[in-house]
């Protein structure tokens, strides 16, 4: 049976080649709510989501939020974690 990596460890791969994700685990748990939240306005075809009781506007589509939670499931960094940025810039907070 081939060893299956944790959601952290991924997280952890990828943040290795990004400047965005700081690659902590207490990061990894505010990025995890994060993209619970960004996915769930994707899964209602919205445009906008609520963080820390504050809603905003995204500036990500549905498909690029789906390309970063695609890369966080694998633990394969592509370009689409770049994007995070332009959420975290709308929520005032740097530090995932």
């Amino acid at each position: 049976m081939a060893y299956q990596r944790t959601p952290y460890e991924n997280y952890i791969l990828i943040s290795d080649h990004t400047r965005t994700l700081r690659g902590t685990y207490q990061c990894f748990v505010k990025l995890k709510e994060l993209m619970s939240t960004l996915n769930s306005m994707v899964a209602k075809q919205s445009n906008t989501y609520t963080y820390n009781g504050e809603v905003f506007v995204s500036k990500l589509t549905g498909s690029e939020i789906n390309k970063i939670q695609s890369a966080l499931d694998i633990g394969v960094y592509n370009s689409s974690i770049e994007m995070l940025k332009h959420i975290f810039v709308d929520i005032a907070d740097r530090d995932f």
